[in-house]
């Protein structure tokens, strides 16, 4: 259930599975809600042949017949990022984040910043630092996108909320149904996950101050197809971080990761090299 595993390793009092693979420049890899390390698999056997690729199953996610203990939410699983990276000491590293996973390592960056060569997040959603008129078309948005999602999450009918949840972040009706079945088992897999992710409470430090004193490379990307929530919350951190421009991905939704594994890591291993000028001659493209 945890993405095939090929260790664990105890992170803050709790077992965390993970996979190394790989030699080169190390990259982690952060999943997003409803998903877990089996979501890396391609991503990882294509990036692995240059690079150290780590992917990791995030406290409570993987296993819905092995609950976790512990709080739920983006410092919660900051703090578990953080002490996995210097627990297998393989950090300064470089940190890729999708979705909810972008919001942890968007945060594990403002809170432990020598850890990291480079960030790169495709879509986050956390909109804690949006200004009035941003927060108000968010909230328009997510309304549109969440009101049944949590109606039927309330109703503990959540085989249905991840298909609801699914199809808007894909951003059509039907969605989740046309996905591959690798992918619909991994995220009814983590189902259980939902009443945990709608009704977290933990309040991470992202804010326009902390954004602002980022110092390393960061890229922010979004799909030109995506949904408002998503392209407002990727829009305004890119404006916040210095040195740092939004990438919109063209004819690509919240979903990319996912739909065109190649494609996503082609994007990933564009920006680790250019975040490594050391190895920019020897790392070419072929």
């Amino acid at each position: 259930m945890d993405g095939n595993p090929k260790d664990s390793i105890i992170v803050n009092n709790h077992s965390i599975s993970y996979s190394q693979e790989g030699q080169g420049e190390p990259i982690v890899f952060v999943h997003g809600a409803l998903a877990d390390a089996r979501m890396w698999q391609e991503h990882c056997k294509i990036l692995s042949k240059e690079f150290k690729v780590i992917s990791f199953t995030q406290r409570h996610f993987g296993n819905p017949h092995s609950r976790s203990e512990g709080p739920f939410g983006i410092d919660t699983h900051t703090k578990d990022l953080i002490r996995l990276i210097e627990t297998l000491d393989v950090g300064p590293i470089h940190l890729v984040g999708w979705s909810y996973g972008a919001d942890v390592s968007l945060n594990a960056v403002v809170k432990a910043p020598q850890l990291f060569k480079s960030l790169y997040l495709y879509e986050p959603g956390y909109p804690g630092y949006l200004c009035a008129d941003a927060m108000a078309g968010y909230q328009c948005d997510a309304k549109v996108m969440f009101t049944e999602v949590f109606k039927a999450t309330a109703d503990n009918h959540l085989d249905t909320a991840t298909k609801q949840l699914i199809d808007g972040s894909g951003n059509r009706a039907g969605y989740f149904s046309q996905q591959p079945l690798k992918y619909r088992v991994q995220q009814l897999d983590n189902a259980f996950t939902l009443p945990l992710q709608l009704n977290q409470t933990e309040q991470p430090a992202l804010n326009p101050d902390s954004l602002t004193e980022i110092s390393i490379p960061v890229s922010v990307a979004y799909g030109s197809d995506t949904r408002q929530i998503f392209k407002i919350v990727s829009c305004t951190a890119g404006a916040l971080i210095p040195n740092t421009l939004p990438l919109e991905v063209d004819s690509a939704n919240h979903m990319l990761p996912l739909e065109d594994p190649s494609r996503f890591c082609k994007l990933v291993r564009g920006w680790v090299r250019a975040s490594s000028p050391k190895n920019s001659e020897t790392n070419k493209d072929k």
